[in-house]
């Protein structure tokens, strides 16, 4: 049987909640992004919203526009 992970971010002063919310957040020191980026490279199936959705498509199709400066981390 597989185990379920349910993984979510928040905020301690409602920027989720308010409507003029962006992603002005600050950078994650290089322990959480390692942590993240680890639980998330585990992961088989993604569930996301529909903001979060629609916003990472833009990581499908990033590695076939040269002009983005894209790399990959091969």
């Amino acid at each position: 049987m597989r185990s379920v992970t349910c993984s979510t971010s928040v905020s301690l002063d409602d920027s989720h909640g308010r409507a003029d919310a962006g992603f002005d957040w600050p950078v994650p020191d290089e322990e959480v992004f390692r942590f993240v980026t680890d639980e998330t490279r585990e992961a088989g199936v993604h569930l996301l919203g529909r903001r979060l959705y629609e916003t990472m498509l833009y990581w499908e199709t990033v590695n076939q526009h040269p002009s983005l400066g894209y790399s990959t981390l091969e």
